[in-house]
């Protein structure tokens, strides 16, 4: 069953924020055991449905109001999306419809610290936000199939970039509290969108 666009969670719907949603996003979801249940099997379904039908390059568990530790995401970024241009913002990429890899228990286990990139991202959980943000270049990550089976990759480019947004919203991490916001340019399409930053923010640090 495909998830609708409108049934994504989202923190604002662009006059007013929604902290129920926001709460729920900066809650970090929930390790996955093995063999899959149904239910994780859904959220696998649902995750694959509303890739192919946004489209986007990557989308969280938790973005589809499931509290699991899987998110999907693009496999490689030798698209015509990406190829030409790595550092193109995530929300603007528009991949093939098999180009995907489900992501379960993913983590980090090395980065490379003199290595960064800077790029643009958009959220789907924040629309008509765009943050210019410095992440990691080459990452060594490691991942579980739902076969239960380990992969351990270096990534680096693009598909970094998006392992690590996505990561962010697996562990509860909203874009907007990223640690290089100070150096991140907000994009907005009206006066409003500031309006909402700044009440998200008054919110979360209250």
């Amino acid at each position: 069953m495909a998830v609708k666009d409108n049934e994504l969670v989202q923190i604002w719907d662009g006059q007013k924020i929604n902290t129920q949603k926001i709460d729920f996003l900066r809650t970090p979801t929930k390790k996955v055991v093995f063999p899959l249940s149904n239910h994780v099997k859904q959220v696998v379904t649902d995750l694959i449905d509303t890739f192919r039908a946004v489209p986007c390059a990557g989308i969280a568990a938790n973005q589809l109001g499931y509290d699991k530790k899987i998110f999907i995401g693009m496999k490689h970024d030798n698209d015509k999306s990406v190829s030409d241009d790595p550092s193109k913002n995530i929300d603007d990429v528009k991949p093939e419809s098999e180009n995907l890899e489900i992501y379960i228990n993913p983590q980090i286990d090395k980065t490379d610290k003199s290595s960064t990139q800077n790029g643009e991202e958009g959220c789907l959980s924040i629309p008509d936000i765009s943050l210019e943000l410095e992440r990691y270049d080459k990452i060594k990550v490691r991942y579980y199939d739902q076969e239960g089976k380990a992969i351990k990759k270096p990534l680096s480019g693009f598909i970094s970039r998006l392992f690590q947004h996505e990561l962010d919203h697996l562990n509860g991490n909203l874009m907007l509290e990223h640690e290089n916001i100070r150096k991140a340019r907000i994009s907005h399409k009206s006066e409003e969108y500031s309006d909402l930053v700044s009440q998200v923010f008054q919110y979360i640090n209250k």
